[in-house]
């Protein structure tokens, strides 16, 4: 049995507990505690800390420690800042693009750059994987969408027209067509052979595709959202902010087909606001309702992306974090943070358990979703009427 000593003003008394000490206060020392034998402990009672929880954002420490749990890797080669990315389906292969003119490839799973592919004369803005794996498309400052042989390293193909920067490229999921935009126009090829199908006006610098790649989704310097027919070119029609907004800068749309949600850039002048000042949108792509509009960092939101599971999307901005939110509610779930400049891409691997960044700080990082090994919990799809898993579920995919 340990022996506790108390010091007093008599000397050392010595103290023997025959059955555990309660308090029903907090225990206040006058002066130091001395142990006349080492204390020993036969077990210690730990109970599961939940990483939203108030009582970690209360304590510094716990939260520092949640916060570095959360960050898997870090991939260092870009020597400027990273401004696209994009994982293969198969989880195997990352791309990324950067302000260093460079795409380079790199091994998801361990860091390890594989390649890096020189050709754009400028940067490169907007970074795509064919479905199958085996292209990299990417566009570039100098008015260029690239082909790369993905395996090879090598390039395949150089698509010219634009007369600016191309800004996003997007593939629809049976690899057969591409599209790029850029300030100007919007530009339909097709993939195997390089040919022009159509030229869209206005420019857009987001773009997305429809699950079922018949309708392409573009975002505007107006803040506005259209859907294309990508098969005929033919404007279908046009979702408008009920407020000005800022010019479109990211779209996603949600698994189901059903929800798309859309960053946009900075309000400029806080004390002479010329915008909403809102920067994330969330729309019903079947009725073109705005379901949310909040403001989600300070400054431009510059990426964004929903998960696998449709039930959370990711943010990155200039806030230099990478924020987390459920995409029914819009209420934000965690923040990343460790990146020393600003987010300009972000994605889910395939399998929606880990969220990756790029920033300007050169670097990419890849973050934990899952906060502790845990049972994997099926995920069924949600429809119109709600979600049918829980947010405490939200990172068991």
């Amino acid at each position: 049995m340990a022996v506790l000593s108390l010091v007093g003003a008599q000397g050392i008394a010595p103290l023997q507990l025959s059955a555990p000490l309660q308090l029903s206060a907090p225990l206040q020392l006058s002066a130091p505690l001395q142990l006349s034998a080492p204390l020993q402990l036969s077990r210690i009672a730990t109970h599961p800390i939940n990483a939203s929880s108030a009582s970690i954002a209360q304590n510094p420490v716990a939260s520092l420690q949640e916060k570095n749990s959360q960050l898997i890797r870090t991939f260092v080669g870009h020597t400027a800042p990273v401004r696209a990315i994009a994982i293969a389906r198969d989880g195997l292969t990352l791309a990324s693009g950067g302000d260093d003119r460079t795409v380079k490839l790199w091994s998801f799973q361990t860091g390890q750059l594989l390649s890096s592919l020189s050709g754009h004369s400028t940067g490169v803005e907007s970074i795509a994987i064919s479905p199958d794996g085996q292209t990299v498309v990417s566009g570039g400052i100098d008015g260029t969408v690239k082909l790369w042989d993905l395996k090879k390293g090598q390039l395949l193909r150089t698509l010219t027209g634009h007369k600016s920067g191309v800004k996003a490229v997007v593939i629809t999921p049976d690899g057969r067509t591409l599209a790029s935009g850029s300030a100007n126009t919007i530009k339909v090829w097709d993939m195997t052979n390089g040919k022009l199908l159509h030229t869209l006006k206005p420019g857009a610098f987001a773009l997305t595709v429809s699950r079922d790649g018949e309708t392409l989704l573009t975002g505007h310097d107006d803040g506005k959202i259209t859907l294309w027919n990508l098969s005929t070119g033919k404007l279908l029609r046009s979702f408008v902010p009920p407020q000005k907004s800022s010019g479109v800068t990211s779209v996603a749309i949600a698994p189901d087909g059903q929800t798309l949600v859309n960053s946009s850039g900075d309000d400029s002048f806080p004390s002479l606001p010329q915008t909403d000042g809102k920067n994330i949108k969330v729309w019903n792509l079947q009725t073109g309702k705005l379901l949310h509009n909040y403001s989600a960092h300070l400054g431009s939101v510059e990426s964004v992306a929903i998960a696998p599971n449709g039930l959370v999307f990711a943010s990155g901005g200039q806030a230099r974090r990478v924020q987390l939110w459920s995409l029914k509610t819009g209420k934000l779930l965690r923040t990343f943070e460790g990146h020393g400049g600003n987010v300009y891409a972000v994605a889910f691997s395939p399998n929606g358990q880990m969220l990756v960044s790029g920033s300007g700080d050169k670097t990419i990082k890849v973050w934990r979703l899952l906060p502790s090994p845990s049972p994997r919990v099926p995920v069924k799809p949600f429809d119109s009427v709600g979600m049918t898993v829980s947010e405490s579920n939200v990172f068991c995919f």
